[in-house]
């Protein structure tokens, strides 16, 4: 499970412990998770009008984005600021709900609290990657309603996955796009788009173990690569690696209750409240990654049950 992956590695970070030999994992499953994206979207997208994908990708981003954002703004912060002995301000939270509803983060900080942790005046910082998710839905809903796409998706998913690719090592070098927002798009672009590409093939390219060994190998192998390369050379490998671990997998995580949204978008404020109440100095970091993903999975279940799955029930509304 990709997310339980993030909050191991995001412990290190928030709980104040040495940056460890695997933190880059959470990069690679944050990757991951837009391979797995794009394979899963193009094909939802070709089976339904543009209006219902729209209407489907809004019931499934926002409901438990918003939740998140309130429970942060109005339980969490609140709860941390007392046992911190720090202020809470009501503007502050209103504010940080308002300023990041439409997913592109502007106030990650509440006033003045989570000034004395390890990873200070950060809410949620695993809420960045939803807004170009976000952008992800809506370029693959409008490239996938152009009839030459659809009647030979795979070249032209494929070509522009490749000219993704070339533009991502241009931007290290002729381009020299500075803007640390634009290279994250781009890093990401190519990821999805990789997971699109599997999708169009994917009456023509098996998926098995002899395949997906040496793909893991070279995404492996992209740990030490200079950017842009570990992006470039992985792509394709990453989603071919992450489409495979889904296929053998004795235990379909999710297949009834799918959690791993709200495991990612619920964790981080979690994690930072067990900061402030002091269970890192206790738990050590084993112990804080255990009680991490103790306390998320339920809240995670809670908005699956709640909140997630009855917005999903309205899919119907819109065809």
């Amino acid at each position: 499970m990709l997310a339980v992956v993030v909050i191991i590695v995001h412990a290190a970070p928030l709980g104040g412990f040495p940056d460890l030999p695997w933190h880059f994992l959470s990069g690679t499953a944050v990757n991951g998770f837009f391979a797995i994206s794009g394979f899963l979207i193009a094909g939802s997208r070709v089976r339904t009008s543009l209006t219902a994908f729209v209407w489907r990708r809004l019931l499934r981003i926002f409901p438990a984005y918003w939740t998140t954002l309130v429970l942060t703004a109005f339980v969490v912060a609140p709860v941390a600021g007392a046992v911190g002995h720090e202020r809470w301000d009501g503007g502050s939270a209103v504010s940080y709900v308002v300023d990041n509803a439409a997913l592109r983060i502007h106030q990650w900080h509440i006033d003045d609290l989570l000034r004395s942790v390890p990873y200070p005046e950060v809410w949620n910082g695993s809420l960045w990657s939803l807004e170009f998710e976000g952008l992800a839905y809506i370029a693959a809903g409008l490239l996938l309603g152009l009839a030459a796409v659809r009647c030979r998706p795979l070249l032209w998913l494929t070509a522009l996955l490749l000219a993704v690719l070339c533009v991502q090592v241009l931007a290290f070098g002729p381009l020299d796009i500075g803007s640390s927002h634009y290279l994250l798009g781009l890093r990401l672009a190519g990821f999805f788009l990789a997971g699109m590409v599997l999708w169009a093939a994917r009456h023509h390219v098996r998926v098995t173990w002899w395949l997906a060994l040496p793909a893991m190998v070279i995404v492996c192998a992209g740990r030490w690569m200079a950017e842009p390369w570990g992006w470039t050379l992985t792509a394709l490998p990453l989603a071919y690696a992450v489409l495979w671990l889904g296929s053998v997998l004795p235990l379909r995580i999710g297949a009834r209750n799918d959690l791993s949204y709200g495991v990612y978008i619920y964790a981080f404020p979690l994690q930072q409240l067990l900061v402030v109440s002091g269970a890192t100095s206790v738990l050590g970091y084993w112990g804080y990654c255990a009680v991490s993903v103790a306390v998320t999975l339920p809240v995670a279940w809670l908005s699956w049950t709640l909140i997630e799955r009855p917005a999903l029930s309205l899919k119907g509304l819109v065809r």
